[in-house]
């Protein structure tokens, strides 16, 4: 598979070249094609959440755990005294870090979070998170979602790139690992699709998604 280098610097250009596209198409302002770049890069790393035997990896759950305690204090940065804001910022950061500690326990790497369904996954979770929690702009949440979704598919297209060995005209046995619509454990692609179609039926105005991606396959 693709090293953790290769994964940022990557998932960097595609997510920059996705940004800069959708800003000369003048569906989004230049600063928002920013965020999206930044969050195409994160997207681009989310993928190996699931491994746990890595310095990279470890970096990994280290900076979202902290990425997601910014955002729940900044949510709250105008209400509540600042020795409150730190103790959230710490509650936060041990809920994010128990979270990863059974998420470990429960899932192997290379599982369905390497998946197509888990990129959407995401890009829907994020989404609804950003209009609902953060009260974001729908369009720039369904963006949002949609640019961790670049960096995500980016990590997965590479992964498998990489499985094939060119010089020596051979396939690893890490091939179709990685870019794949389901497992072989059953239960685990049951809960995966019920996942996505709970979290597909809470999408919030859908009609706004349909339009971006009619727009964006028009760029």
């Amino acid at each position: 598979m693709a090293n953790f280098s290769t994964h940022l610097n990557v998932s960097a250009f595609v997510s920059g070249i996705s940004a800069i596209s959708i800003s000369y198409s003048n569906l989004s302002s230049q600063n928002d094609a920013v965020i999206y770049f930044l969050a195409g890069i994160i997207g681009g790393i989310l993928p190996d959440i699931d491994h746990d035997k890595s310095t990279p990896i470890r970096i990994i759950q280290f900076f979202f755990s902290n990425l997601v305690s910014f955002f729940v204090v900044f949510k709250y940065v105008h209400k509540y005294p600042i020795l409150n804001l730190f103790l959230i910022w710490l509650i936060s950061y041990i809920i994010m870090s128990i979270i990863f500690f059974f998420f470990k326990k429960l899932t192997k790497h290379r599982g369905m979070i390497h998946s197509i369904p888990a990129g959407l996954i995401f890009w829907f979770l994020i989404s609804i998170i950003s209009y609902n929690f953060f009260h974001l702009e729908i369009i720039k949440s369904y963006f949002l979602g949609f640019f961790v979704f670049i960096g995500y598919m980016t990590h997965l297209i590479l992964d498998e790139i990489y499985s094939v060995d060119i010089t020596g005209k051979k396939i690893k046995k890490s091939f179709g690992s990685a870019l794949k619509i389901c497992s072989s454990n059953k239960k685990l692609n049951l809960i995966t699709y019920l996942l996505l179609l709970s979290i597909f039926i809470s999408l919030p105005k859908k009609d706004i998604l349909f339009y971006l991606i009619k727009g964006i396959g028009n760029v």
